[in-house]
């Protein structure tokens, strides 16, 4: 039996992923690798000492080197591909170029790549130093979108609509140094990488039709998977679920699917999975690339299982082995699939989450339901990792014959879900990002 070590599990593939490798004649074995040190920094004040990235890739590399591994993966980017990329390519395993991974992670490298290879997708963008708060001055085509170079979800991602508020936020926008010294010790191996992640991104604002479009490169060849429809709440930057497949036109798709084949072969992405952000706009006829992601979205695997009877958990695994996927369509059980988020737009302390019966409950009625709870009792939802403008507090994914069953599935299991929440005393200011 051939064995995959895997980098950085979430919940998820703990939850998902034993079965699937099974399936496939595969041993999974999991490895935290930063013991919970990023989720750390990002979701608290964290005082401790920094990661030292490079020693600890070097311990791996030592301690796995005789182990027999048949690939190394993971489904999140930063840090799991990035050092995924790195080991495999050390202990002569199959995996996608270093460079490929890390030149996608910074977000400004991504977006000079994009310029050169599919300009026609790729907004206008300047970079911001704020070390130097004067190279944000010639910005005055508000409003913009300000973002960090390395970040994490959305955090610290605003809507800009003044030089004022600019001003303000480019002091404040970077992540902290424990989040991005270690992505810039990795990045110092790579000449070619002049700048580090210690910048912000101004970039014209995009309106529209957004999407997820997920594929894999395997052996330099391109395979789209499929394009997954992003529904925000009105007015808002906030995902209310993802939907698949997309309800765009099969032409809008197709040109969507031949600028990611463009761009990913174009910077030399190889055998591993990838996620693009895409807008269109339907008023200019416009698409363009949001954001490129070295990794699958660990949202996606089962819509694709629940609408075309592969999870792309399957095409990770073998993928990493070497192994070309095999990737159905439209041989699953649903005509449409959704990830469904619980969000709130305001904060508020968590009286009452589900208990063990409530999901078992939802489970016998819904067997094609996934739960994930993400807020606790006694906390505020502000003590989970959220965005800047609201508070996730769960996600619900689940399979139907239609938009409206969809709809109508999700309601009933939010209201089985049982959460009850009071209002929080004193609630931390959150700036509004639409």
């Amino acid at each position: 039996m051939r064995q995959v070590l895997l980098l950085c599990p979430t919940g998820r593939e703990y939850r998902d992923i034993p079965a699937i490798a099974s399936a496939l004649d595969i041993q999974v074995v999991f490895d935290d690798f930063d013991d919970g040190y990023f989720d750390k920094v990002v979701l608290s004040d964290y005082t401790g000492p920094v990661l030292e990235i490079v020693p600890l890739i070097e311990n791996k590399i030592a301690d796995y080197a005789t182990a027999g591994f048949s690939g190394v993966t993971s489904a999140v980017g930063y840090p799991g591909m990035s050092v995924c990329s790195i080991m495999a390519q050390r202990l002569g395993l199959v995996g996608p170029p270093p460079p490929a991974i890390l030149g996608c992670e910074h977000k400004y490298y991504s977006r000079v790549a994009q310029r050169k290879l599919v300009p026609e997708a790729t907004p206008d963008f300047r970079l911001v130093d704020p070390r130097r708060p004067e190279s944000a001055k010639a910005i005055s085509n508000f409003p913009v979108f300000l973002k960090p170079v390395k970040s994490c979800m959305s955090m610290n991602a605003y809507k800009v609509y003044s030089a004022e508020e600019l001003d303000r936020y480019v002091s404040s926008a970077l992540l902290p140094e424990g989040f991005l010294k270690p992505f810039n010790d990795m990045l110092a191996s790579y000449p070619q990488f002049e700048l580090d992640v210690a910048y912000l991104l101004v970039e014209e604002l995009l309106d529209g039709h957004q999407v997820s479009l997920e594929g894999y490169v395997f052996g330099g060849a391109v395979h789209i998977m499929g394009i997954i429809d992003a529904i925000m709440f009105p007015g808002t930057y906030s995902f209310k679920r993802f939907q698949y497949p997309s309800s765009l036109s099969t032409a809008v798709q197709t040109r969507m699917e031949q600028i990611a084949r463009t761009f990913i072969a174009g910077i030399g992405y190889d055998n591993a999975l990838f996620n693009i952000e895409m807008i269109y706009n339907p008023g200019t006829d416009q698409i363009h690339i949001i954001e490129v992601n070295p990794k699958i979205a660990s949202q996606f695997p089962d819509l694709f299982e629940k609408v075309d009877g592969t999870s792309s958990y399957s095409v990770l695994l073998e993928t990493a082995i070497g192994t070309e996927p095999t990737f159905t369509r439209r041989q699953g059980q649903f005509k449409v699939a959704g990830s469904c988020v619980l969000r709130t737009f305001e904060d508020q302390r968590v009286v009452c989450a589900p208990s063990g019966e409530q999901l078992a409950a939802i489970s016998k009625r819904f067997p094609d339901a996934k739960i994930q709870i993400m807020a606790a009792p006694g906390k505020n939802l502000s003590d989970q990792m959220q965005d800047v403008s609201s508070y996730r507090y769960g996600l619900v994914n689940i399979g139907a014959d239609s938009v409206q069953e969809l709809e109508e599935k999700f309601e009933t299991c939010k209201s089985m879900l049982g959460f009850q929440f009071a209002p929080v005393a004193d609630a931390p200011f959150v700036p509004a990002s639409y």
